[in-house]
């Protein structure tokens, strides 16, 4: 099916997910987007393993211990496998549900060509909960019509303290995750319809429906660095930075010269790692030289949102493990370096990282025996 089959489960299970190739020629992954897995479950050919071949398998088996919001792609020949369908939601709820109503609503090219919007019903007064998943190369427009709400969670990190909003876009980066939550309101209201890109994806209504808004086009952008309450920096000075510079230059890329996107002046698979040691704070400090957006994403990690422009984030403590750097900005972004091993990190509008914007997070003392090249391609 596209997407693949919504897995969800409860925060403290054991997760064993069976990957089996039955036919793609140029094998196949599954990377566990935004969750925190051991270095070894990530996914990632070259890196964390070898891509799975025509009738090979591989288990993944790892501790459900953080509920949220995720989803799993291949990451092998991602910018090919993920365009063409290889990706599905993935949900951790708690132990004690908060929503009547629990929606995963994953927003890819292929469902985007889909023109008829699924209805369900939902009487009046129950607690909606929507898992908004942008699996696409460029970033979406959310928006929720209907009735005021709140966003609850950000790439499956709690908001602290979420006011209550309505008529909002929300911009949500290529691999980013907004929760947003409500209760629904009575059925002489009107029906909640939830839209991307200002089509109509998900009606909700309960019976009888006398009138269904319809989705605005042109609504206020919600910021995510100044939603909810005052953050709390981590501690300063950092223990080391690293500046990211993320631009377009000629660059050799799979041994012909070609227009890449380079980070630091390189081209995968020849950029420099960002090396850390467990335990510390680094501060990275993300350019966008380029004309494009750049969605960046961290593997294994969530950082913390300092600024961006110079500006400090004035909201919720932000963590993001897929913000999208427009054209021109400067992020400042605080990473906790807490989860060992060799990780990849990389622009998720698949298409340019497979011309060059990936690098490795490498912890100090941890090899891989895993390589890139052959029949691994993890771009």
């Amino acid at each position: 099916s596209v997407p693949g089959p919504e897995i969800r489960v409860t925060k403290g299970d054991v997760v064993e997910a069976v990957l089996r190739n039955t036919d793609i020629d140029e094998g196949v992954t599954l990377h566990w987007h935004g969750f925190p897995v051991p270095n070894g479950d990530d996914g990632v050919a070259g890196i964390t393993q070898d891509a799975v071949p025509p009738g090979g398998q591989f288990v993944y088996r790892f501790l459900a211990d953080r509920p949220g919001s995720f989803w799993y792609h291949t990451h092998q020949v991602s910018h090919v496998g993920v365009k063409r369908g290889l990706f599905g939601s993935f949900v951790v709820v708690d132990g004690q549900p908060d929503a009547e109503v629990d929606i995963a609503i994953p927003a890819h090219r292929l469902l985007l060509e889909d023109t008829d919007a699924a209805v369900r019903d939902v009487p009046p007064g129950a607690r909606v909960r929507l898992r908004l998943v942008n699996a696409d190369d460029n970033a979406h427009g959310f928006t929720v019509v209907g009735t005021p709400w709140r966003l609850k969670e950000i790439d499956g990190m709690p908001v602290a303290d979420p006011e209550q909003v309505s008529d909002r876009l929300l911009r949500l980066a290529a691999g980013g995750r907004y929760d947003v939550v409500f209760e629904m309101p009575a059925a002489a209201a009107g029906g909640v319809r939830v839209g991307v890109n200002g089509r109509t994806r998900l009606i909700l209504s309960g019976p009888p429906v006398e009138a269904v808004p319809t989705v605005p086009t042109a609504l206020p952008q919600l910021d995510p660095l100044a939603y909810g309450q005052a953050p709390q920096p981590p501690p300063e000075p950092f223990d080391r930075t690293h500046l990211i510079v993320l631009d377009r230059q000629v660059r050799v890329v799979n041994r012909l010269p070609q227009l890449a996107y380079t980070v630091n002046g390189r081209a995968w698979p020849d950029v420099p790692p960002l090396t850390v040691r467990q335990g510390e704070w680094v501060k990275l400090t993300v350019v966008n030289r380029d004309r494009e957006s750049h969605p960046m994403h961290p593997h294994g990690h969530h950082v913390l949102v300092l600024s961006r422009d110079g500006v400090p984030a004035s909201g919720s403590p932000l963590w993001m493990d897929s913000f999208d750097v427009l054209a021109g900005e400067t992020w400042e972004v605080a990473l906790r370096a807490d989860n060992p091993g060799v990780w990849a990190a990389h622009c998720h509008n698949l298409p340019h990282a497979v011309k060059g914007m990936m690098l490795h997070l490498l912890y100090e003392g941890v090899n891989s025996p895993y390589h890139p090249g052959g029949h691994n391609h993890p771009e």
